[in-house]
């Protein structure tokens, strides 16, 4: 089957919320380690909102415009962020992702292309619904659009990368990444595509996170209020995003 035939249709999806997006607020937190880099961009880039709101081709587009956050992804931490879709998703591609420090974020600025996973140095999930590395496609996910929220968990440790969408677990997209030093990336062809980093955060891989994917939420409950000292775990967005990859191991090893 032709991919590119399958893909290129009008995409049907869901928005995390309902809200007019003027004043939307829904997912955002003011948790923020890292923040979208104008100094590691294409010329086609503007940044607003402490650059953590991205406008990608300003004015018309002739090509692809790719930016990355301002800070590498620490070995040894579970990784999660969120990019909230402000504006319609169109075109070729708009793509959100990682890549290491050897992408050339010029280099696509005049051609349109699926640039995020286009070769082996990074990883990309395509509005569209697939993941794509070193060129190859493959059938991933439900399609993403204006008001969608998705989220990207790196693990570290495991050396996995894991796509959200409105909160909502894909399953383990790729494998292998335990060694590559990585960015955050976003990509888009389409002109005047905005698109907002509501959270983005960590915390060391430890047994203590480990046993955040096995508890339930009335253990959660019980362990914030008695152990204040964990509270920043049991609360934190990672409690619900582990919890996940957890329920999505388990489903796995009864289908074994």
């Amino acid at each position: 089957m032709n991919l590119d035939a399958e893909f290129h249709c009008l995409p049907q999806y869901e928005r995390f919320c309902n809200c007019t997006f003027q004043d939307c607020c829904c997912g955002e937190t003011n948790v923020h380690e890292w923040v979208w880099d104008n100094k590691n961009s294409t010329y086609a880039i503007v940044l607003s909102e402490n650059n953590l709101e991205v406008k990608l081709h300003d004015e018309y587009s002739l090509g692809t415009a790719v930016v990355r956050g301002n800070k590498l992804l620490e070995k040894g931490r579970h990784h999660y962020w969120e990019v909230k879709m402000l504006t319609t998703v169109y075109g070729t591609d708009i793509m959100v992702g990682v890549g290491t420090n050897k992408v050339d974020l010029n280099g696509p600025k005049q051609s349109f292309c699926s640039f995020l996973g286009l070769d082996q140095e990074s990883f990309g999930f395509s509005y569209l619904g697939y993941i794509q590395h070193a060129g190859k496609k493959h059938t991933y996910g439900p399609c993403f659009g204006k008001g969608s929220l998705v989220g990207v968990h790196l693990d570290t440790w495991k050396g996995t990368l894991e796509f959200f969408l409105n909160r909502k677990s894909l399953g383990i997209a790729f494998t292998g990444l335990r060694d590559i030093i990585l960015y955050p990336m976003v990509s888009s062809t389409a002109a005047q595509s905005m698109m907002k980093l509501t959270c983005s955060c960590s915390v060391p891989v430890s047994l203590q996170v480990k046993c955040l994917s096995i508890l339930k939420s009335s253990h959660r409950a019980y362990i914030s209020t008695m152990f204040p000292g964990l509270r920043h775990l049991t609360q934190s967005i990672f409690a619900d995003i582990l919890k996940a990859q957890s329920n999505e191991e388990d489903d796995e090893s009864e289908k074994d």
